[in-house]
């Protein structure tokens, strides 16, 4: 049987919660036919690398999709590539605020996604959710995670084909962001996990 791992990162930037590690928890081997394992990754640009590589070497799966947020997108946005720059706009979960630093001094300055975008946005749109495809994943540490995982794939000759969700927050988080705000755009849980299903069943 074939295995698929799904990321979620931590929560960051004073939030208590993170809408990837809900929808993870929500989904279910049943919904794939494969041995479904799941990560939580550290919000830290210099320890989501090593955490991911172990990762990979212990499930060694056919497919891994990692779940990230940005918040104040109002859809789903599928990452094209990462690049390889560190320039955070706050700081990571470590204290770690980089500028302009690179992840690899010796490596490609992008990493092309090995799974098909607009496929997978194409299949979360049926389930009547927004969703893109975006060409440019920041440079906070989900652009990190997503560099560090093609480039692990790629050297350590894996055949693991990786995709990246960013998610925005759910109604529920958004309820939560203060009286008195705008209130930012977002979109139910139980929405979001059937997209990202939806997503996850067209990288097969």
């Amino acid at each position: 049987m074939k295995k698929i791992l799904i990321t979620a990162f931590e929560p960051f930037a004073g939030r208590k919660r993170n809408p990837a590690l809900e929808v993870m928890a929500r989904l279910k081997p049943a919904a794939f036919g494969c041995r479904l394992f799941r990560g939580k990754l550290p919000v830290s640009g210099r320890e989501v690398g090593p955490a991911l590589n172990r990762l990979l070497l212990k499930v060694r799966p056919d497919y891994m999709i990692s779940l990230g947020l940005a918040a104040g997108e109002a859809a789903l946005r599928i990452e094209r590539f990462g690049l390889n720059i560190l320039d955070y706009g706050i700081k990571d979960n470590k204290g770690w605020l980089p500028e302009g630093k690179k992840i690899k001094e010796d490596g490609p300055a992008a990493y092309f996604v090995n799974t098909a975008p607009v496929k997978l946005a194409a299949a979360a749109r049926k389930t009547g959710v927004p969703a893109y495809v975006s060409n440019h994943a920041g440079a906070y540490v989900c652009n990190t995670l997503i560099y560090e995982a093609m480039h692990a794939i790629i050297t350590g000759g894996f055949s693991t084909k990786f995709a990246f969700i960013h998610l925005p927050l759910t109604t529920e988080m958004a309820l939560q962001e203060g009286a008195g705000r705008a209130t930012p755009p977002s979109l139910p849980l139980a929405a979001l996990a059937k997209a990202v299903e939806a997503a996850i069943k067209a990288v097969k």
